[in-house]
């Protein structure tokens, strides 16, 4: 029998644990460096994007400067998330 949730019984004690999930790493290990530059990447060109949208709400391509590469951020956050989650 397949165990969806990942609950199995802990040997000895009766009790039950928890297993890791997929997308978690090991304590210990260094946070991914190009992940986190992602994310700041990502906050940025979305600040700059509402900040010219703001400023010039009538200018499509001023604001397709900063649209385009907070989609691509986006695209490439998801794209590694699912990349870690395949075993």
């Amino acid at each position: 029998m397949d165990d969806p949730y990942g609950i199995r019984p802990h040997h000895g004690s009766g009790t039950r644990e928890l297993l890791s999930t997929a997308g978690t790493r090991p304590r210990g290990d260094p946070p991914d460096r190009a992940t986190g530059a992602l994310w700041v990447a990502f906050a940025v060109f979305v600040g700059l994007n509402a900040v010219s949208s703001i400023a010039r709400p009538d200018n499509v391509l001023f604001s397709l400067v900063f649209g385009i590469p907070t989609i691509l951020c986006l695209a490439a956050l998801v794209a590694r998330y699912l990349r870690r989650r395949r075993p």
